[in-house]
């Protein structure tokens, strides 16, 4: 079994769902030694390494080695899959994967933040149902 910390629209049940369709347990967690920004001219964000930050998100439990080569798919070529160390919210050190923006492709992270909040208002509101 693997496990992936997201940080972006992977975050979203219906998102993830899309890619790997099975609900997967997930806790919050945190990536420290990286800078998480808005991508130029997309609506999703990638992290780069910086040694003073820090990026919340969710680490996914319990993927398929079938899961991983369906989100590298997904992810596509301006991101590569790495091996990186999360604290999660009871303090444990964990080892999973996480998609980092490619070195050639570094630069279209912008200073600006991504808000998964706004995401999710402007962008997936016809994935939900009421």
């Amino acid at each position: 079994m693997h496990r992936l910390f997201v940080y972006g629209t992977l975050q979203v049940p219906e998102v993830i769902g899309r890619i790997v369709p099975r609900t997967l347990p997930a806790e919050p967690a945190t990536l420290h030694g990286y800078r998480r920004g808005r991508v130029a001219r997309a609506d999703f964000p990638g992290i780069v390494p910086k040694a003073d930050c820090s990026v919340q998100g969710q680490l996914l439990k319990q993927l398929q080695p079938e899961d991983l080569v369906l989100l590298d798919r997904y992810e596509g070529e301006l991101y590569h899959r790495v091996m990186v160390e999360v604290v999660t919210e009871q303090a444990a050190k964990v080892k999973c994967w996480v998609y980092v923006m490619a070195r050639w492709a570094s630069d279209r992270v912008l200073d600006e933040d991504w808000e998964l909040g706004g995401y999710r208002a402007g962008h997936v509101r016809w994935t939900y149902r009421d």
